[in-house]
């Protein structure tokens, strides 16, 4: 709609997704309020550098707009606001697939909230919260009723394109699963959110944490969005990047900086804060090997890339090479009016080992270890750019004069 009003152009995108950038900031900064301390800024700076949650208030994402309305959601539901909390997940679960989990998650939290906060039992809560959930649980059925009167499925078609991705995993894919998503949380400098937490729970003691989880509406609606959003991704194939658990960093962070006001007095308390931003912002510059997968959209110092394609763009031009004589693979792959948002049809072609004049390549790109090695073994280094830990480089087959 805006490309229509303003002109399609990258920067238009960029504009349409500042709303719900900014939105987030101001949820995040209602949450922060609502925990009632004077360490309110600290929390607020705390939660905004989460490396996650930061590289992707700047970037063309739906998860940015999924989490404005999953936190709007969730300020709702404290302030229990259910008539705007209908709108807010009907929005939140509209979205996308992984929106309508999340907007699951928010129902459960709040049906055990309701029934241990107002002491209700199990049907009375039910009632109580249903009517909020009734409109994005029609739309859901409007949704996948009109899918399958379309295409004859509700979900996917037999030979869709990322089918592989959709499959009931195996045991040891469950295992890894659950593997990544630990190694996920404590990732990009999250950890000392981890660290802080259980030193705040040996300081309690176990019977005191488990009397403030059951007291703690933000405890309920964590480990609620945790449960709904396991139940979507550890079962299945799919692989998932840090970007699909923004909501459950935000929670963690506010649950912590909780317990930690709780323990720790007033002198201790500013410099801890500082520490753990210190740590979480370092976070954006965690890069492992190239063997070693890495959610790049989840941390800021993947951004260099950007001019760095623009760059190697122009060195190929200036060396009269034919882009499409030039081999990559995600995130180059796109042609370049999708990726500039432009009229330029150009596009590098899909790596063929045996085929491909020219390969892009980058610690970007996440290969599987066989493509890694064979890029280093069987192939020539012509140019390379880089800047800061990330580099992109062009290959020619090792016996190309």
């Amino acid at each position: 709609m805006l490309w229509s009003l303003f002109g399609k152009s990258l920067l238009v995108a960029h504009l349409s997704i500042t709303p719900f950038s900014v939105g987030i900031i101001w949820q995040v900064y209602r949450l922060c309020k609502k925990l009632n301390t004077k360490y309110t800024p600290y929390i607020f700076l705390l939660v905004l550098l989460e490396p996650a949650l930061s590289t992707q208030l700047i970037l063309i994402s739906p998860d940015i707009i999924m989490c404005f309305f999953a936190l709007w959601s969730i300020n709702l539901l404290l302030e229990n606001k259910r008539g705007w909390l209908a709108l807010s997940t009907l929005c939140l679960g509209m979205i996308s697939i992984r929106g309508f989990v999340v907007s699951a998650g928010l129902g459960l939290g709040y049906w055990l909230i309701v029934k241990v906060f107002g002491q209700k039992s199990f049907k009375a809560a039910f009632f109580y919260v249903f009517p909020a959930f009734v409109p994005v649980l029609l739309a859901m059925g409007i949704w996948f009723l009109y899918r399958k009167l379309e295409t004859g499925y509700f979900m996917y078609q037999p030979g869709f394109a990322y089918m592989q991705h959709r499959e009931l995993a195996s045991l040891n894919q469950v295992i890894k699963n659950i593997l990544s998503l630990a190694m996920g949380m404590l990732d990009s400098g999250r950890i000392i959110i981890w660290i802080f937490l259980f030193i705040t729970i040996l300081k309690m003691g176990i019977k005191n944490f488990i009397h403030y989880i059951s007291s703690s509406p933000l405890c309920f609606i964590y480990l609620s969005i945790l449960f709904t959003i396991s139940l979507v991704t550890i079962p299945v194939t799919n692989p998932f990047g840090n970007r699909y658990f923004i909501i459950l960093y935000i929670l963690l962070t506010l649950i912590t900086s909780q317990l930690l006001l709780q323990v720790y007095k007033t002198k201790k308390m500013q410099i801890i804060f500082i520490g753990m931003l210190l740590v979480l912002f370092s976070g954006n510059f965690w890069v492992y090997s190239e063997k070693k997968s890495k959610s790049w959209d989840s941390i800021l110092c993947h951004l260099p890339f950007y001019s760095m394609r623009q760059e190697m763009i122009i060195y190929l031009e200036n060396h009269n090479i034919n882009i499409s004589d030039v081999s990559a693979s995600f995130p180059l792959s796109a042609s370049f009016s999708d990726l500039d948002i432009n009229e330029d049809k150009r596009q590098f072609s899909t790596v063929d080992w045996d085929k491909s004049k020219y390969i892009l390549y980058s610690n970007l790109y996440n290969w599987n270890d066989e493509s890694i090695d064979t890029i280093h073994t069987k192939w020539k280094l012509q140019k390379e750019l880089k800047r800061g830990l990330i580099f992109l480089r062009l290959y020619v087959p090792l016996d190309k004069k």
